[in-house]
């Protein structure tokens, strides 16, 4: 985990916000929506036991240097017990992007899961600032360009910002689905008889 204040600095160079902790905020909410689309982090939880109706966090907590959380859950990948997948609406209940409810009993739970900064975090995965630092900046920039009634608010660059932060997203996608075995789509060929 990295300081989000690591990121002002590329920040700085898209756009000059003089108020303190903007760019942070900025910075923050950015990064939950570049994680969440592009499905870079995926975390692994292992659970001995689970009992009927026992709720868990889809992600182990990731703490900071205060002791204050910096990650939660952002969607569900899957869910298996002793290597069988559990299924959603009947094994479990997804009650948040962070939160399962489990229907039953089960031993040796795997949950895999993608994460996401919380929305005060003050920390983010290092991931996010040695390989799309860029991204998640032009990202940032968009939302401040896009504050009227502010000597910042530039509509023309916001929307340059945003396709570059679009990009970024497809980007981290296109890897995340080739280097993560677990997100790879389950499209099975559709078998068709032509008379």
């Amino acid at each position: 985990m990295v300081p989000v204040s690591d990121f002002v600095p590329t920040l700085s160079m898209l756009v000059d916000v003089p108020v303190p902790g903007l760019m942070e905020i900025a910075i923050v909410k950015a990064a939950q929506r570049f994680c969440r689309e592009s499905k870079i982090l995926v975390k692994t939880r292992q659970f001995d036991d689970v009992f009927e109706r026992q709720s868990v966090s889809m992600i182990s907590h990731h703490v900071g240097i205060k002791g204050k959380v910096q990650l939660k859950g952002a969607g569900i990948v899957n869910v298996t017990s002793k290597s069988q997948p559990l299924k959603v609406g009947y094994d479990f209940v997804v009650v948040s992007r962070d939160d399962i409810t489990f229907k039953a009993n089960f031993s040796d739970v795997v949950i895999t899961a993608m994460a996401e900064p919380v929305i005060n975090a003050d920390q983010l995965p290092e991931v996010l600032l040695h390989d799309y630092v860029d991204g998640i900046c032009a990202g940032a920039a968009n939302l401040l360009q896009l504050q009227p009634t502010t000597s910042w608010f530039n509509p023309d660059l916001a929307q340059y910002n945003q396709r570059e932060f679009i990009s970024a997203i497809r980007q981290a996608y296109r890897y995340a689905i080739e280097h993560t075995p677990v997100l790879e789509l389950d499209n099975p060929a559709c078998r068709r008889e032509f008379f």
